[in-house]
């Protein structure tokens, strides 16, 4: 049996043309084609992530990592400064229309990098006085049809944690990462904007999390239930450190005081994709029944039980099983990508419903909430879906799903359109 799940396709074009007046016909259609350039489409912005570090008493440096499809990679700085206006306003929340500073964003070669595809800027802002939070709003304005991308980040100018002073940085890299997670194939310095010279400290966590409930659940269990210390680390800012112990890291200033330090998972070098059978086998919590599950968990061999359960839900279709892996696991991946936290990003709630329903077609956010909205189609009305901001002693920016017994209508049918492979990534 065959248990490939990769898909080839090949496609083979042959004609053959013999009458003179079909050839000189089309080689007129050819020269009218040929006076006819294909539009260049136009470059759109997909996402936009956001963070910030204290620079001094003056400034903050803010960075912004930006996915923009139709992007010529070797004109990067031309292309945006012809295609983007870029500006930002600073105001002291949520729902406050004060106006603390707003600037035009300048685009040149020493502030704009382009890594694995991402666009990467970076640019400073007055630090207000006497302000200890504000809300700093970012706002890309496509020039061609006037729409516009927008981006909110909350400012803590008191530099409360360590991470609103120091950022990770993979290898010699002149910004910051933007996510939770570093490859363990990886070296990585801790750096503040300045500089500055430092003695921290690296706390490594036991990290084997459980995955989050579903959105009927009504006994709510605690996000993290205990933490066992495995190892503490001495390490120096502006120094290389290299790290070879897969898990869940805490950078702290204290060890006696570890509420406001910040997390980040050593993984992999594959992560966020996951490839080992032993870890495939863990996301199907989302899409099997509990007997199913225990079926899988009792098999010891991990590959065995992977093949077994998806040949099983698909009635034997092998074509049926591999459409569902590869656009399963690609969402698992996506969820990895976007959501990893203290624990992986598919363990989440967000990753959860990500994972099961996509992406959401509209996101509203305040302070210490989210809400994702699914628009309403033929099978289902407007679905919404309400996470609260839980920080932890990791993470500021962790949020948890306000549950309810009545998304069971949504959610059983979604997760039904998975097993006979109805879903399409």
């Amino acid at each position: 049996m065959k248990k490939a799940i990769i898909y080839s396709f090949l496609v083979v074009l042959a004609a053959c043309t013999t009458n003179k007046k079909v050839q000189k016909a089309q080689k007129e259609i050819d020269k009218t084609s040929a006076v006819r350039p294909t539009p260049v489409a136009k470059p759109l912005v997909v996402a936009i992530k956001s963070r910030y570090l204290l620079k001094d008493s003056s400034a903050v440096r803010i960075f912004m990592e930006l996915d923009i499809e139709n992007l010529n990679k070797e004109q990067v700085v031309q292309q945006l400064n012809e295609n983007f206006r870029f500006n930002w306003l600073l105001q002291p929340d949520y729902g406050v229309r004060e106006r603390l500073g707003s600037g035009k964003i300048d685009l040149n070669e020493q502030n704009v990098l382009l890594k694995e595809g991402k666009v990467l800027l970076s640019f400073e802002i007055p630090r207000p006085k006497n302000l200890p939070k504000g809300l700093l709003l970012t706002e890309v304005f496509q020039l061609e049809d006037s729409k516009k991308s927008n981006n909110d980040l909350v400012i803590d100018f008191n530099g409360t944690r360590i991470n609103d002073r120091f950022g990770v940085y993979i290898g010699n890299f002149s910004m910051p990462i933007f996510r939770n997670f570093i490859n363990k194939t990886d070296s990585f310095q801790v750096k503040s904007v300045m500089n500055h010279s430092r003695e921290l400290y690296l706390i490594r966590y036991k990290n084997d999390f459980t995955p989050a409930q579903s959105p009927m659940a009504t006994s709510i269990r605690p996000s993290i239930a205990s933490l066992t210390i495995e190892e503490t680390i001495k390490v120096q800012t502006n120094t290389s450190i290299k790290l070879s112990q897969e898990g869940l890291y805490q950078i702290v200033e204290d060890t006696n005081s570890t509420s406001n330090g910040f997390g980040f998972m050593l993984v992999d070098e594959r992560y966020p994709r996951m490839t080992r059978p032993e870890n495939l086998v863990k996301p199907l919590i989302y899409m099997s029944t509990s007997q199913e599950l225990k079926a899988v968990n009792d098999n010891p061999n991990s590959k065995q039980a992977l093949d077994k359960f998806f040949l099983a839900i698909t009635g034997g279709n092998q074509m049926v099983s591999k459409k569902i892996i590869k656009n399963y696991y690609h969402r698992i991946e996506e969820a990895n990508r976007l959501f990893t936290s203290y624990k992986e990003g598919w363990k989440t709630d967000k990753g959860m419903v990500y994972t099961i329903l996509g992406p959401p077609n509209k996101v509203q956010r305040s302070r210490d909430r989210e809400v994702w909205v699914y628009a309403q189609n033929t099978n289902f009305s407007e679905i919404i879906f309400t996470f609260n901001r839980k920080p932890n002693q990791f993470t500021e920016n962790y949020y948890e799903l306000v549950r309810y017994p009545e998304y069971q209508a949504y959610w059983f049918p979604f997760v039904e359109a998975w097993r006979t492979g109805n879903v399409v990534d």
